[in-house]
């Protein structure tokens, strides 16, 4: 079994994710908070605050896949916060997988990263960053920071633009940027499954959503590098015609 580390592991992404694959490989969840959701009992479970480095550095230890989705999301706010929290705790956790000998980061990345693009634009991976937000230039730094440590330190790393990810019963109106950016919770995971698995891989940036009619981004190197299979198309779920 693969030992995987998920950092946000109280998260709705990390959550979906385990409850489905805490059979495939040996998990770890670590947050800040862990008491408002529980796992099977094959899941570790770790209370940690990424801004040690310390505890960073234990929990890397012995891991062989680190998937780190903790961070503050806010698309809105121009906090400070955002930027001192996101840039820190990446920076510690993606140093920790690389001292701790780990083989592959995966970094939960957005597509608020080129959100400044127009709308009728689709997005693919060669374009430049484009942030409309300070979430996004904090995104932004998680990809550099994936490439620094990929090209000179030896580690692979695979950074996923997530679009809107939403469980369809949830789901009250979105918007056309939205629907375009749709991403099901159940595609991502098998997105997931294909980045922990595949071998031979150096350094991605690779776009996460589902096979939508019209695409806000690109999904045809998701396809080619890890096997990306999407299978649910926002405007055929939602019973949306194309007007």
């Amino acid at each position: 079994m693969k030992k995987i580390l998920i950092t946000g592991g109280f998260g709705k992404i990390a959550k979906h994710f385990v409850q489905n694959f805490n059979k495939k490989y040996e998990i770890t969840v670590a947050d800040i908070v862990t008491n408002k959701v529980s796992f099977s009992n094959n899941v570790r479970i770790k209370e940690a605050n990424l801004l040690d480095y310390s505890i960073c550095s234990k929990l890397c230890e012995g891991i062989d896949t680190v998937i780190h989705l903790a961070g503050i999301v806010d698309p809105i706010s121009e906090s400070d916060e955002i930027l001192e929290t996101n840039i820190k705790t990446t920076q510690n956790i993606f140093k920790a997988a690389v001292e701790a000998k780990c083989k592959k980061l995966i970094f939960a990345s957005s597509a608020q990263t080129i959100e400044s693009y127009p709308s009728d634009i689709q997005v693919n991976k060669n374009m430049l960053v484009k942030p409309k937000n300070i979430y996004g230039v904090s995104k932004c730094f998680g990809e550099a920071l994936a490439a620094y440590y990929s090209y000179n330190k030896g580690i692979a790393a695979i950074c996923l633009r997530i679009g809107a990810y939403e469980f369809p019963k949830d789901f009250t109106e979105m918007n056309a940027r939205d629907l375009s950016a749709f991403l099901h919770p159940d595609d991502f995971n098998q997105l997931l499954i294909g980045c922990i698995e595949r071998e031979n891989i150096q350094y991605e940036v690779l776009n996460a959503i589902s096979d939508n009619r019209y695409k806000r981004l690109d999904i045809t190197e998701s396809k080619e590098k890890v096997g990306y299979k999407p299978k649910a198309d926002a405007f055929e779920l939602f019973n949306l015609t194309k007007e």
